[in-house]
């Protein structure tokens, strides 16, 4: 598997928006972490043909509920 040149602001984004989400869920931030990484929005981050990582993490969480919740 090749790794993007992104692979670090990937990583940074995936660890805030988890944080996003877990606030939002009443969770713990690595709840919020895993429940981004298991989801489809988490695996189009580390996708380079959506560049989703141009986004901030707020942008990002909204996605992962948008997916989840349909909201």
């Amino acid at each position: 598997m090749k790794v993007s040149e992104n692979e670090y602001t990937m990583e940074i984004l995936a660890s805030l928006a988890g944080k996003v989400i877990a606030k939002k869920k009443g969770v713990s931030d690595i709840q919020g972490f895993d429940l981004l990484m298991n989801s489809k929005t988490g695996e189009m981050l580390f996708d380079d043909r959506y560049n989703l990582w141009n986004n901030g993490p707020d942008y990002i969480a909204a996605e992962y509920f948008l997916e989840t919740e349909g909201r």
